[in-house]
């Protein structure tokens, strides 16, 4: 486990943070997404959060229980500088998502990119089981992975590609699915990455 906090800190120590491949000026789909579905008091929790901007353009919309969660410590520290001034609605965890433990429960589970990193079964297994333990029952899963014609790696790290059908397998019937989206993101590189977003209710 050491070793993925070593390779991701290292990822944001030795890159400039505008380019890395997921870096988005403002928060697009996720962000008007989680506005349509929450309110700013509901808890939601950003697993993989890096240095993404969306905690700033959910603070500006009044969200006041936002966690992080994230890898490298070089990413939180960074994030709790530029945030410094509303630390109050903010909640940091420099964990590995299959070692997190709470006693919060969420209204909206954000993951940009995460669970697609999880290749073996077992992790994906335990990833899921935290998810229903600590999302609340009626609220969203929004995920957002490679889709099948985009990468099949990132950061030099194998990923699994997701559509709609091989998700919503992997879920199983407990989650129905909402919403679904393409995105083409913009590589800094001046390349084009396909994701597909999903937004599932944890019924």
């Amino acid at each position: 486990m050491s070793d993925r906090f070593e390779h991701w800190d290292s990822v944001y120590q030795e890159k400039d943070h505008t380019q890395v491949s997921w870096y988005q000026v403002h928060s697009t789909l996720s962000f008007d997404w989680i506005v349509a579905n929450t309110k700013p008091d509901d808890a939601i929790i950003d697993v993989g959060c890096g240095v993404s901007v969306l905690a700033d353009d959910l603070l500006d919309r009044g969200y006041q229980h936002l966690s992080l969660l994230e890898l490298s410590s070089t990413a939180i520290e960074s994030l709790k500088q530029r945030l410094a001034s509303q630390l109050d609605k903010l909640a940091f965890y420099n964990v590995n998502i299959l070692d997190f433990n709470t006693k919060d429960r969420y209204q909206l589970w954000h993951d940009r990119a995460v669970f697609h990193f999880l290749t073996d079964k077992n992790e994906q297994d335990i990833y899921l089981q935290k998810l229903r333990a600590y999302l609340k029952p009626g609220g969203y899963f929004l995920l957002a992975t490679f889709a099948p014609d985009g990468p099949k790696q990132c950061s030099e790290l194998d990923i699994v590609q997701y559509d709609t059908r091989k998700i919503t397998q992997r879920l199983g019937e407990d989650f129905k699915l909402i919403q679904t989206a393409n995105e083409k993101h913009p590589h800094p590189n001046g390349s084009v990455q396909s994701f597909n977003y999903f937004l599932l209710q944890y019924l």
